[in-house]
């Protein structure tokens, strides 16, 4: 009897805890449980919610890949890497998804150079920008109102103009990001029309990053990056990275 009462005890606490969990915590349960495709809901469900947050996608990517589906977890991953690009675990989880499909990431400058490009986050480097720029015009208003040291506004000024010359650089560069997306079905059929019946003229390899560009119907025209392949994937079969 008094076992009986004990166990009805613990299965009470097991499920007031789940009812009180958090939808984060109850996503994370379900991937610590092996439920990875109810946890997937779950994190998708809190991203709808909540909007984008790189810890989130984080977790969606791990219970995708954990699903082998890697085309959804290179997604995930890239979007996180969108709003948190240092992340060394996210890259090193990216790294291994990539390499289980046998896609690599297409650098079409020096590696050095790219280093740097995306070692910050777009919005980091449009503060950077912002930030140069009030300088340069705070500068300019300080030195009619108030006369400021010779050298500190001189350095201040070479300083800013830098920061703000190498972040207009780099949002340059990477102006092209937001017309990227990633293939998420296996060997997923490019062809030569926006129809279902047309000739398949390739494929792009699930989790391959694309440049997407015009809509028509169900099809998206693609360009797969270092190869000539460009045409006409499903849109069921790849996501943009940036959001519309």
């Amino acid at each position: 009897m008094n076992r009986s009462i004990l166990a009805l005890l613990l299965w009470l606490c097991i499920a007031a805890r789940m009812v009180s969990a958090t939808p984060l915590e109850q996503a994370n349960q379900l991937h610590q449980s092996g439920d990875f495709a109810a946890a997937a809901s779950a994190y998708e469900a809190i991203l709808q919610q909540g909007g984008p947050r790189a810890s989130i996608y984080y977790n969606l990517g791990n219970s995708y890949q954990s699903l082998k589906k890697y085309g959804p977890a290179i997604l995930a991953y890239e979007r996180a890497r969108v709003i948190d690009p240092r992340d060394p675990d996210l890259l090193a989880n990216l790294a291994l998804a990539r390499k289980a499909v046998a896609v690599v990431e297409d650098v079409t400058i020096h590696p050095w150079v790219h280093a740097v490009v995306h070692y910050l986050s777009r919005n980091e480097w449009s503060w950077i920008v912002a930030g140069a720029a009030l300088t340069l015009g705070g500068l300019g208003l300080a030195c009619g109102v108030v006369r400021l040291p010779r050298r500190f506004s001189f350095a201040a000024a070479i300083l800013a103009s830098l920061l703000l010359g190498l972040g207009a650089g780099v949002l340059y560069l990477r102006k092209g990001e937001s017309t990227h997306g990633v293939v998420l079905s296996e060997n997923a059929a490019v062809r030569i029309s926006p129809f279902e019946k047309a000739d398949s003229i390739g494929t792009a390899a699930q989790g391959r990053v694309v440049k997407m560009g015009a809509k028509r119907g169900d099809f998206q025209y693609v360009e797969v990056p270092g190869s000539s392949l460009q045409g006409w994937l499903a849109a069921k079969d790849l996501a943009r990275v940036l959001s519309p």
